[in-house]
């Protein structure tokens, strides 16, 4: 009798701990001013033209060497998201069984755009100064997310020789005529993190579940149901 109300005991202290720590986190708000991390500390700016076309500002451009950061560079251009000639996925491993990753796309222009053809988003948390992402935390509220628009060469060697992350690539098969709708999307989301920030979420709003989110928007069935779109993985894709 003693050992069943030992549990009831144990179990009202347990379930009014859970309770108390889900209303701290639901009453908890995103912001757009903290102490972030420098390489997430500048938002990319959003001009939608009438034309159809898009001005990114504040597009990173940050040169790397193994282990160090060489530049920190940002540029403005302009883009028609109808000449997006085929779009990549990139996959990184964050772990040795291959488990958990981050994935990012590129968008590939025609070769008008120059050495700006290439054009990476990685959507992350946005984290403060010092704070290093978890699992837990993004399940937490603890992180904003982000858009991070940067050229490939960036985000590539950002990962391969500044982090030392193994990376592998992919071409999404997404008929280019929906392409400039995908390209479009992100971008106008882009435009409403500016003044309405979001939480990053590991089970529904992470890295690779809001990429996919919008292909499949885009090109309904592209990329189909699969676990690994909460553990951030990209190999359903291949």
């Amino acid at each position: 009798m003693k050992t069943r109300k030992y549990l009831k005991y144990v179990s009202a202290v347990l379930f009014a701990g859970v309770a108390i720590v889900f209303i701290v986190v639901a009453m908890r708000s995103p912001s757009l001013t903290r102490d972030w991390d420098e390489d997430v500390s500048i938002l990319s700016g959003v001009v939608m033209l009438e034309t159809g076309e898009v001005t990114l500002t504040q597009v990173r451009n940050w040169i790397y060497s193994v282990g160090t950061i060489e530049s920190k560079d940002y540029f403005e251009m302009r883009y028609d998201p109808e000449d997006i000639e085929t779009l990549w996925m990139y996959e990184q491993l964050l772990d040795p069984q291959g488990l958990i990753a981050h994935t990012f796309l590129v968008f590939q222009f025609d070769e008008s755009y120059g050495e700006a053809r290439f054009l990476g988003l990685s959507v992350e948390t946005r984290r403060e100064s010092g704070e290093e992402y978890s699992v837990i935390g993004g399940a937490l509220r603890s992180f904003e997310i982000t858009h991070i628009w940067a050229t490939e060469q960036d985000l590539v060697t950002r990962r391969v020789l500044y982090l030392d992350y193994p990376l592998t690539r992919y071409r999404l098969k997404i008929p280019r005529e929906h392409l400039a709708r995908l390209f479009t999307k992100f971008a106008t989301e882009t435009a409403d993190l500016a003044t309405v920030p979001q939480w990053y979420n590991t089970l529904t709003n992470n890295c690779t579940s809001s990429l996919v989110r919008y292909v499949n928007e885009s090109e309904p069935g592209a990329i189909p149901a699969h676990y690994s779109l909460v553990l951030c993985q990209a190999d359903i894709i291949g």
